[in-house]
Parts: C-alpha cells; structure tokens; sequence
C-alpha cells in the first residue's frame, strides 16, 4: 500500500507539473479548457445534457464518462469544480501522448460496468441474475470471463481453455483446468495460500497465471 501510494503520488506530481505548462480557462457553459504554452496542445472537458463529463483533445483523443459511472465510482465531481479540475488534469495526463484513442465508461440498465474502446478492448463486471460477480474482457479477437457458475464455484474461461476453483461437500478445495491440471488443497495448505493472496479469486488468478502463460 505504501508503495502504491508513492507511485499514485509521484504520477499526480508528474502530470501537475505537465499541466502547469499551459493555462486553464472556463467558458460560459462552464466548460473546463486547457491550451500549452506554446499552443501545440489544447483539451477540454465538458458536461453534456445528459451530465456526463466528455474529454477531448486537439490529438483527437475522445473519452466518454456517463453520469450513472461518475455517480458509482467519482461522486461528487460533477457537483465539484475542483475535483472536475483534477480529474481534467489526470486526463491530459493519460492522454497527451496518444493519438485517436476513444473510449466510453457506462453502468447499463442491469448494473453492468461497461468499459470500451475503439481499439477492440471491452471489459464487462457485475452481478449475474445468481447474485454472482462476472468479468468478462475482449481484446481484439481474444475473450477471457471469470465468474462463479450455480453451484458456486469459480470459473475462468480464456478463448475456450477453462479453469476452475471448486470447493467438494467436504469443504476441500481444488484446482482445475482444461491442459489437466489438478490440485487438491488440504486444509491447512488452503488456509496458508488463503492468507497469502487474500481471495479465492486472487488464488484462481494465481493458478491460471502459472499454467495458461507458462
């Protein structure tokens, strides 16, 4: 955590330090924009009517944040002009050296959060009908999901090679995949890992990193 602070803060050092060399201005509408010094670069970040926040670039760079996203994962900032300020800065920041990237962040009618751009990356996460979390990617032409299926076991599918962490009804754990790969955990050897990655789903990642990219 400690080292993860240092980078986040070092990264927000390095983009303020960016964006200091331009100037930021506010039009009418309450639209933020920014313009470099030497006038190479300019951004704005805008509210549209439906309240989402939308960044776009003079690098053609176009990302879409709808409102029910902001509302989920960055409350308040629609209703802060300092924290639409900093989030504009981060954006600039994560844009300034790319060149027609698009991408839209969106929660669906069903409570999917929805990821895409226009680089053939798309990343669903949720809660399925069995009150289950899914996360699901495509990435041009490859497709991976993890999720847990009915009977509660965990599942992880890459371009049809399967594994999964299921648990028997004798409360012992074991690991699975498709290249026929099998462990069975015993109580203390499941308990240690346990501790160790902190999560089932850390653990079914664990394993699938070892024997999928091996």
């Amino acid at each position: 955590m400690k080292k993860l602070f240092i980078i986040l803060s070092l990264v927000f050092t390095v983009s303020l330090a960016f964006a200091q060399h331009g100037r930021y201005e506010t039009d009418i509408f309450g639209t933020l924009l920014f313009k470099s010094n030497k006038d190479s670069y300019n951004a704005r970040l805008e509210k549209n009517i439906f309240g989402d926040l939308v960044f776009s670039d003079s690098r053609k760079n176009h990302e879409k944040f709808e409102n029910k996203y902001l509302g989920r994962f960055m409350p308040g900032v629609l209703n802060s002009k300092d924290a639409q300020q900093k989030f504009f800065q981060e954006l600039i920041w994560q844009n300034r050296n790319s060149e027609g990237y698009e991408s839209i962040y969106s929660i669906d009618i069903f409570g999917t959060i929805i990821t895409k751009d226009n680089r053939g990356n798309t990343r669903e996460s949720g809660t399925d009908t069995f009150g289950h979390e899914f996360v699901r990617d495509k990435s041009q032409g490859s497709s991976t999901s993890i999720r847990r299926n009915i009977h509660g076991d965990l599942e992880y599918e890459e371009n049809g090679d399967q594994a999964t962490l299921r648990k028997d009804i004798f409360n012992k754990w074991s690991y699975s995949d498709s290249f026929g790969n099998r462990i069975e955990f015993s109580e203390k050897s499941w308990n240690r890992i346990l501790n160790r990655l902190g999560s089932e789903k850390e653990i079914l990642w664990y394993f699938v990193d070892q024997f999928f990219y091996d």
